[in-house]
């Protein structure tokens, strides 16, 4: 317990958000080794005392994930499910594990925007916004650029803007700069039914994360 605490204590520390947002504080949790936790976890004899600590850390670190990439919702669902057992006495150990599981599963997912050559996690959500099974390697390539240029050029665009959410002519702005890039640069085998649902997901992420900004 003291060796767990310990580590909780030297990577945790309190952030407040830039002015202008919504005032909170969170969690930075980007340096902490779950590994690290999970060892410590399996040889601690007070499993039950550690198990909360663990519960609030992954449910601090799944809402780090699915704020840049709502696609990441799966992990809460599946947090929520795991939780939802384990109140409720079944296998102990079993859940334990899925707990167990499911941090290493997040660090995978958390250093999934590098392995695919993004730069940012925002990138990998428009990435996963547009992505389709059915694609070529080549269309692959494509709505990668896609999602860099797209992502480049919205936030460019708010920056030129006054408030940019407070207007119907600029919110219609940025969403024409989405429909437009789509149209000219997703590969033929995206169809107008298909632009049409991705201009709506990405226009509602980026004003969803950007409507308090100036």
């Amino acid at each position: 317990m003291v060796q767990i605490n310990c580590i909780v204590n030297d990577y945790i520390v309190i952030e407040h958000q830039q002015t202008g947002l919504n005032p909170s504080k969170r969690f930075d949790i980007s340096n902490i080794d779950f590994d690290i936790l999970i060892r410590e976890f399996a040889k601690t004899k007070k499993q039950n005392l550690v198990m909360k600590d663990l519960q609030d850390l992954i449910q601090v670190r799944i809402e780090s994930m699915v704020m840049p990439n709502p696609g990441r919702i799966d992990y809460l669902l599946r947090y929520q499910e795991t939780i939802t057992s384990y109140n409720s006495e079944q296998d102990k150990a079993t859940i334990e594990k899925t707990f167990m599981d499911l941090a290493n599963s997040m660090d995978t997912e958390q250093q999934r925007y590098v392995r695919e050559g993004f730069t940012s996690d925002e990138e990998l959500s428009l990435y996963d916004m547009l992505f389709s099974d059915n694609l070529s390697p080549k269309d692959f390539k494509a709505i990668k650029k896609v999602s860099v240029d797209l992502l480049a050029k919205i936030k460019a665009k708010i920056a030129e803007l006054d408030h940019w959410t407070d207007k119907q002519e600029t919110k219609a702005a940025v969403d024409n700069l989405i429909r437009d890039t789509l149209w000219a640069d997703l590969p033929e085998c995206y169809d107008e039914e298909s632009i049409s649902r991705y201009r709506q997901q990405i226009y509602e992420y980026m004003y969803t994360r950007y409507r308090a900004v100036a």
